[in-house]
C-alpha cells in the first residue's frame, strides 16, 4: 500500500512538472470588431480543428440608417501554414441576415413607403491574416466577397429605399473584417 501511494504521488508530480514545461498552443480565439464594410459591431469565436483548419461562428449588429439588423455566419478557415489559428488563411462562410428596411411603391393612385423585414441566406469567400501578438492578443484582418439573396419584390413598380448592395450597406458584395481578440 505504501508503494502504491508513493507511485501515485510520483505520477502526479511528473504530470505537474511536464504541464509546466511546454505551454499549450492556442486553439481558440474570441474576438470583437467590425464584420463588413457597413457600420456594425460583432463577436466571433474560432476553434482550431487541425493544424491547418478551423471552424467558427460570427454575429454582427448593423447600425445602418437604411437597414438596421443582424447577420450571423458559420465559417471555415484553411491556414496555409500549419499554425492555425494564426497566419494567412482562405475563408468560406454560410450565413443569414435579418434587417429592417423600407419599400417605396409607385402605383397609379398610390405612392408611399412601407416597412418590411428582409431576411434570407447567403455565402461568402475571402482571404485574411490573423496575427498573434504575445501569448493571447490576436489581430485579424480580412477581405472578400459575400452574396446574400434578397427577396424579389415582384411585378409592382417597387424598390427598396437605400441601395442594399452598395459599399457601406449590410448587403455589400465587397466584404471585410477587422477585429481584435483573445487567443487561448
Amino acid at each position: 500500500m505504501k508503494n502504491f501511494l508513493l507511485l501515485c504521488a510520483l505520477a502526479g508530480w511528473v504530470r505537474v512538472a511536464s504541464a509546466q514545461d511546454a505551454p499549450r498552443p492556442n486553439t481558440q480565439v474570441v474576438s470583437v470588431g467590425a464584420f463588413g464594410l457597413a457600420p456594425n459591431a460583432g463577436l466571433q469565436y474560432e476553434f482550431r480543428l487541425t493544424k491547418h483548419f478551423s471552424l467558427g461562428v460570427q454575429g454582427a449588429r448593423y447600425f445602418s440608417s437604411d437597414y438596421p439588423g443582424y447577420q450571423a455566419a458559420l465559417f471555415g478557415r484553411y491556414y496555409f501554414r500549419p499554425a492555425a489559428p494564426a497566419g494567412f488563411y482562405a475563408q468560406g462562410q454560410l450565413g443569414a441576415f435579418w434587417h429592417d428596411g423600407q419599400i417605396r411603391a409607385e402605383m397609379p393612385g398610390y405612392s408611399g413607403q412601407s416597412a418590411t423585414r428582409l431576411k434570407g441566406p447567403g455565402f461568402g469567400l475571402g482571404l485574411g491574416y490573423q496575427l498573434l501578438l504575445g501569448q493571447h492578443l490576436a489581430l485579424n484582418a480580412g477581405l472578400g466577397l459575400k452574396f446574400y439573396f434578397i427577396k424579389n419584390l415582384g411585378y409592382c413598380d417597387c424598390g427598396y429605399v437605400g441601395d442594399w448592395y452598395t459599399t457601406g450597406q449590410p448587403g455589400s458584395v465587397l466584404d471585410g473584417q477587422l477585429n481584435i481578440g483573445y487567443a487561448f
